[in-house]
């Protein structure tokens, strides 16, 4: 359901707080639905495992697990679903330093609980399951409370461990770690020296969801997760083409970038502007020059805002053409490119510019902007080429 839906069928929609972990507000988290969720290790700690295998040769890039990451694939996640038997796991992707999980919530979860709690539990899961790696924390009797319930009380490694487990703002040195300056749990260990000490939560605060609305989404999901680790070689390996810049002047104007913005620099370019006056035959005439000068190592430049640009754009990528695409939105922090535009990107063939900062909630490109973004790419180019062609 979308928020025009939520709000004609009557529903309460509150304002959304700007952050990418922020939930969807007429969203019911308690009720049936699946789920793309994402939660990242605290100071992006690539504690969960190591990147491996390569791009080129016989073994493909994937991510060899640590303890803590076989313990969260082999034990944690299975908790899930003992703790809440509506909500099963459809397939987890670790990360080093962060995850992602495809969740199904096939009924109704009971009064009172939703996502959030499942994802709350989890987390706690999670943390003691690296406590007990790094030898902070060990249980050795009876211990009551549940970990979807987010409480634990039991007897820890050389004495007693009770309390709430939840986000703090104290810190201190875990037995056998530093754990200094770090956000922590409320609950107490006490060390092989009778030290009490707290210790530090495993992820970062919240998590960020997708909810599955239309058909081919969760197959683009899955797909996301199992190309996870060759994204991230591709990265580490061109870290420069997938960095946000924010201060770059292009075309008199200081603009967010990511991607090759050396394609600035190569001087033939195109401006790929359909306007609605076109007959077909000019378009026609426009997109074989257009196209042609991607073939010969051009450049083509616009904002793709038309049918007839996305077309003609998504073409011109499909052929592995230079690329530099205009964007009403800027860019979020940790942004980068997905799809074809991941690759693209990779390969040194796409420059992203936006003008404008970047807005968490959808917007519909205004009158003003496209005639402004339309400028910006003959700017870029340096002549409207497209009217003088056709003679106009």
């Amino acid at each position: 359901m979308t928020r025009e839906e939520a709000i004609a069928a009557g529903m309460n929609v509150h304002e959304i707080q700007h952050s990418m972990k922020r939930r969807t507000s007429w969203h019911d988290y308690s009720r049936k639905g699946t789920y793309m969720l994402t939660l990242v290790v605290r100071d992006r700690m690539a504690l969960l495992g190591t990147l491996k295998g390569n791009l080129e040769g016989e073994m493909a890039p994937y991510v060899e697990y640590s303890a803590l990451g076989r313990a969260i694939v082999q034990e944690e996640q299975k908790k899930i679903n003992r703790y809440y038997p509506q909500v099963e796991v459809w397939k987890l992707c670790i990360m080093p330093d962060h995850l992602h999980m495809i969740v199904r919530v096939k009924e109704d979860l009971p009064k009172g609980k939703h996502l959030g709690a499942v994802v709350r539990g989890f987390k706690v899961g999670c943390s003691r399951a690296w406590w007990r790696v790094e030898g902070w924390w060990e249980p050795e009797g009876k211990t009551s409370g549940t970990v979807a319930e987010g409480k634990t009380s039991g007897t820890g490694a050389g004495g007693n461990a009770s309390g709430t487990v939840a986000e703090g703002n104290a810190s201190g040195t875990g037995a056998g770690g530093n754990a200094s300056g770090t956000v922590v749990a409320s609950v107490t260990s006490v060390s092989p020296e009778g030290v009490s000490c707290k210790l530090p939560l495993l992820f970062e605060e919240g998590y960020n969801d997708k909810i599955l609305m239309h058909e081919g989404q969760l197959d683009n999901w899955k797909h996301y997760l199992d190309d996870n680790p060759r994204r991230l070689m591709m990265k580490r390996r061109n870290p420069d083409l997938f960095t946000v810049l924010t201060d770059l002047e292009v075309a008199g104007e200081r603009c967010k970038v990511v991607g090759n913005r050396f394609l600035l620099n190569i001087p033939d370019k195109v401006a790929v502007i359909v306007h609605r006056r076109y007959t077909d035959d000019e378009i026609g005439q426009l997109r074989g020059e257009w196209l042609g000068c991607g073939e010969r190592g051009g450049v083509l430049v616009s904002a793709a805002i038309s049918p007839k640009e996305k077309e003609i754009m998504r073409e011109a990528m499909s052929r592995g053409y230079n690329i530099i695409l205009l964007r009403e939105n800027g860019f979020p922090k940790l942004y980068k490119p997905s799809g074809e535009a991941f690759d693209a990107c990779a390969k040194g063939l796409l420059l992203q510019i936006s003008p404008w900062d970047f807005h968490y909630e959808k917007r519909v490109i205004t009158r003003t902007q496209c005639l402004y973004l339309n400028s910006m790419a003959e700017r870029i180019v340096g002549v409207n080429q497209a009217e003088k062609r056709l003679g106009r």
